[in-house]
């Protein structure tokens, strides 16, 4: 590699396994404790990056080949990307754990909430719709090797470029991301990017990300996420990790299954009904909102909000985190599959996804 430096953090402040493949991020590669992607470091530039921690002192060493990038340009784009202006421990100390003792036992666990880029995120998440997060990288490297620009090669590994809505407009179609394993979510994707182009140009803007972070700058919350969910596929939970993952709207709480169990089993949160009405009433001049909102999910997103402060979508993910680790660490009995066994799953998968695709249609 050509550059190489160095962000001096802390594991309590920043844990890369607990970070970046753990549902926030799609494209990292995991290779011999070494992570690897591309990152568009600079307007219109993509360039490979490779990451390591030091798990003894948590530093974290950076390395990519591109030569026309300086060593400190790289170094505040990664600190931007990982949120390092956030300072975890104050607010950890301060906003959560002062009025929820459940945040004792996640203290030092360095998880942060990315700053990515926000039209990345917000295909990412579209991807999401019913699925895992192995399935999800899948597809989301599909795009990139299809769609994107080639970027170069590391490790004798080719890396690409993640695709603009231009180049997912003008490039694919819903066949084709059929054929690539999207199922129904292709149509999603597509007719998304057609209607993204359509709005950039509307507003004079070419880039995706500037047209978002106009968009977020220009409008409140509540506001954007009725422009995103006017998008093909996109519902509050989606429009939501657009907004805290690639937006930086740090109070924004994404509520999905995970955080809905949570809500109910440890906080008993439920709602009456005159207190959904009030949040329905809240929405009469959203009418997307209005339409693709569960009310019972927005009043806990409101509670949380409420409990949590300012980056309550920080604590989110903290929670979050703790829920999907204690599912993967339920001890499981391993055994070598055949092949009848493997026919089987992947038998059982598609027809899961026919059957989830008729209730979409249906809504």
């Amino acid at each position: 590699m050509v550059g190489r430096g160095v962000l001096k953090v802390t594991s309590g402040e920043l844990r890369l396994e607990n970070v970046l493949q753990t549902g926030q991020a799609f494209r990292w590669i995991l290779e011999e404790g070494i992570y690897t992607t591309t990152m568009r470091i600079i307007p219109g530039k993509y360039s490979i990056i490779a990451l390591s921690q030091d798990l003894n002192t948590g530093c974290i060493t950076f390395d990519t080949p591109n030569e026309n990038i300086g060593i400190d340009t790289v170094q505040n784009h990664l600190r931007n990307y990982f949120r390092l202006e956030v300072d975890l421990h104050s607010i950890h100390q301060n906003q959560w754990l002062a009025k929820d003792q459940k945040f004792k036992m996640l203290e030092h666990k360095g998880i942060r909430i990315l700053g990515q880029e926000p039209w990345e995120t917000l295909v990412s998440f579209i991807c999401s719709s019913n699925n895992n997060i192995g399935r999800i990288s899948k597809m989301c490297h599909a795009l990139a090797q299809n769609f994107g620009d080639y970027i170069g090669k590391f490790q004798e590994r080719d890396y690409y470029s993640f695709p603009t809505s231009n180049q997912l407009a003008e490039n694919a179609t819903e066949s084709t991301l059929r054929d690539l394993g999207f199922g129904y979510r292709a149509k999603y994707i597509i007719e998304t990017a057609k209607k993204f182009v359509q709005a950039k140009q509307e507003v004079g803007v070419d880039n995706d990300t500037d047209f978002l972070q106009k968009i977020a700058k220009e409008k409140d919350y509540l506001e954007v996420r009725e422009f995103l969910m006017g998008f093909c596929g996109v519902g509050p939970k989606v429009a939501d990790c657009a907004c805290l993952m690639g937006l930086k709207m740090d109070e924004v709480v994404p509520i999905d299954v995970h955080v809905g169990r949570i809500a109910k089993r440890d906080y008993s949160i439920s709602a009456s009904k005159k207190e959904l009405q009030a949040i329905k009433s809240r929405y009469d001049q959203l009418p997307i909102t209005k339409k693709k909102i569960n009310l019972e999910l927005d009043f806990i997103r409101l509670k949380f909000v409420e409990l949590w402060g300012t980056h309550a979508g920080w604590a989110q993910g903290l929670l979050f985190f703790r829920e999907t680790e204690k599912n993967s660490n339920s001890p499981k009995k391993r055994t070598k599959l055949d092949e009848t066994t493997v026919i089987s799953k992947k038998l059982k998968f598609e027809e899961e996804e026919k059957l989830i695709e008729v209730e979409v249609k249906a809504e």
